[in-house]
Parts: structure tokens; C-alpha cells; sequence
């Protein structure tokens, strides 16, 4: 089980302004993140906002990514969720939508043992047939999936790897190195750079939705020993984050694209229009850095 790729782009699902899923939104927002170089498309994910979706909403989504980028890039369905037959269901549909790989957060809200947790990515895998990536993302899911417990799972071949997205570098180089043959995505966008510089098969994000070709940089600069040059692309994706800290990083990112013509719509409710004075600073950013003439 192989994944092609190293930088992927965690994909914003569009809204038309009503609310509803607009599919049509899918086309353009994938053709600019392929512009910017990235190997491929995670969907359905934390910056995709797929916990305020329905499970067909989240199908809906799948399928139009599918019908437009099936073939241009590798493609990665996120399908985890609070039940396992909901993400039995949407890792059915990616298989027969013909994705590379799923992803799936541990199921959240309740407090479950880990015999549950095992049980549910076995079903994944079963359902799919495709590579699994975990997602471990304990500040969100409440789920801190611990290395060993990580490393246990990974014990079922279809497990291909993680999205680890924390801060801790260490426990991300210690997993690498106890599994070298799986795969490690780190998915904190402001330490990519260190990632890199500790070992990394590549990243997974959301500001890669915007600014994908730095990213795209930094990994190279790494491989070939220029970190002064890696620096300088983490400091402007930092400088970003920082403004984006402040809109909120999903509205903020759905600010710039459609500043930029590339119509993903509002985010959903409870989200909220970012302030004034913050949309000033990202105006600025994005007018700086040429992303609006």
C-alpha cells in the first residue's frame, strides 16, 4: 500500500452563501492548490469543517473532488467520525469513488477504551481497502492516542501511517524511527520546518489551501541543506498564521480565496465573519505578499 506525495493540501469544502454545500465551489478551489505545486488533496477533514456536516453533505463533497481531480493528484478521504458506521459508510465511498487512502480521527466525545478505538480503524480498513492514515489530533478529538498506542495500531498492515498533528517533535521523530515503514505527515503548519529538519514524509494542512508552494519550498530547501532559505518560507507562512490567529484560520482562509476569486463561500454556523480590524491585517498580508493586486 503505497501514498504518492509528500505535501497535501487539507481541503476547505465550499458553502454557497445559503449554508448548503456547493459542489461547484470544489473545481476551482482544487485547480488553484494544484497551481501551487501540492501533491494532493485531503478532504473532508478539520479545515473541510466535516463535524458540522451530514453524512451525505460529507459524501457530497467526496464525490466532487473526486469527479474533478480523480487522476490529477492523490486524493486522501477523511472519513472518521463519532460513530463507526458513519465512517464505515464514507470509507465505502471513497472506495468506490477510487481515493488512495483514507483518514480518520479517533471517534470523539465519548471517552472510549482502546479496544473501541482498535475496533473502529479495523472497520475502516475493512469497508475501504485502501491505505489508513490516523489523525491524531488530541486538542480537538479529546483522544490522545499515545505512541504506543499508535504504534500498536500500526501493528495491522492497512494502517499506512499517521497525520500527527501536535507540537511535540520529539514524539514525532521517536515514532518515525520505531516505525520506519510507515508513513508520518506532521500537520502543525507553523513548525513544518522543524518536522522537516527532524525527519518527516511530508505535511498535511490548511494554510496549504492558500499557500501550498511554501511549503512545497521548505521541504526542498531541507533536503538540500538550505535552511536559510527554508527559515525564510516558515517566517512567511508564520507571519500569515499569526494574522490568521486572529480572523480565526478557516474563515480567514475562506476570506483571502474569495478575495482572490476563488468563490468557497461563508464558513458555517457557529463560525462568524472574523472582526474588521483583523480582515485589515489579512488585506494587507495577502496585498504584500501579491496575492491582491
Amino acid at each position: 500500500m503505497t501514498i504518492s506525495g509528500s505535501i497535501f493540501a487539507a481541503l476547505l469544502t465550499p458553502f454557497y452563501d445559503s449554508g448548503k454545500v456547493n459542489p461547484n465551489g470544489v473545481a476551482p478551489l482544487v485547480d488553484y492548490c494544484l497551481s501551487k505545486g501540492v501533491h494532493g488533496l485531503y478532504a473532508g477533514g478539520t479545515t473541510g469543517e466535516s463535524v458540522l456536516q451530514t453524512l451525505e453533505e460529507r459524501a457530497e463533497l467526496l464525490t466532487a473532488l473526486a469527479e474533478h481531480a480523480g487522476g490529477k493528484c492523490t486524493l486522501i478521504a477523511h472519513v472518521g467520525a463519532a460513530s463507526t458506521s458513519d465512517a464505515v459508510s464514507l470509507a465505502s465511498t471513497a472506495k468506490s469513488l477510487g481515493y488512495d487512502a483514507v483518514s480518520a480521527v479517533p471517534p470523539f466525545y465519548y471517552k472510549h477504551n482502546f479496544d473501541d478505538i482498535s475496533f473502529y480503524y479495523q472497520a475502516i480498513a475493512d469497508a475501504s481497502e485502501l491505505p489508513v492514515i490516523i489523525y491524531n489530533i488530541p486538542v480537538l478529538t479529546g483522544t490522545d492516542l499515545t505512541s504506543q498506542k499508535l504504534l500498536s495500531l500500526m501493528q495491522d498492515p492497512r494502517i499506512a501511517g499517521c497525520k500527527f498533528t501536535a507540537k511535540d517533535l520529539f514524539q514525532f521523530q521517536q515514532l518515525r524511527q520505531a516505525a520506519p515503514d510507515k508513513k508520518f505527515y506532521f500537520g502543525t503548519d507553523e513548525m513544518f520546518l522543524g518536522a522537516a529538519a527532524m525527519g518527516t514524509d511530508g505535511g498535511i494542512g490548511s494554510t496549504y489551501n492558500l499557500i501550498g508552494d511554501v511549503y512545497i519550498g521548505i521541504e526542498a530547501a531541507v533536503k538540500v541543506g538550505e535552511i536559510e532559505h527554508a527559515r525564510s518560507l516558515q517566517a512567511k507562512a508564520n507571519a500569515l498564521i499569526v494574522v490568521l490567529l486572529q480572523t480565526g484560520v478557516i474563515p480567514g482562509l475562506k476570506y483571502a480565496l474569495n478575495k482572490m476569486q476563488i468563490p468557497v463561500g461563508p464558513c458555517r454556523a457557529p463560525f462568524r465573519l472574523p472582526d474588521a480590524d483583523s480582515l485589515k491585517l489579512l488585506d494587507l498580508w495577502l496585498t504584500e505578499n501579491g496575492y491582491l493586486g
